[in-house]
């Protein structure tokens, strides 16, 4: 998965879950090593590891992404 593709998933699921936009921005980030993703507010950024993709899947994968936007949301 391209970070196109998962900046399109998020969308995706902030309007279907939260019924709100998501209009900043989501990337994967290899140095993450004990953490699925974070929300970074200072750069509204959703960081995610590609390691549970890789490893677990895309259902992992949108559970980590719906966490994540509860963070973005509030």
């Amino acid at each position: 998965m391209d970070e196109h593709r998962l900046h399109k998933l998020t969308v995706d699921l902030s309007n279907r879950y939260f019924q709100k936009p998501f209009k900043d921005h989501i990337i994967f980030n290899r140095r993450l090593r004990t953490t699925g993703g974070r929300y970074v507010p200072k750069t509204r950024t959703i960081e995610i590891n590609p390691k549970y993709l890789d490893e677990l899947g895309e259902e992992a994968l949108i559970g980590i992404i719906k966490h994540e936007l509860k963070h973005y949301m509030i």
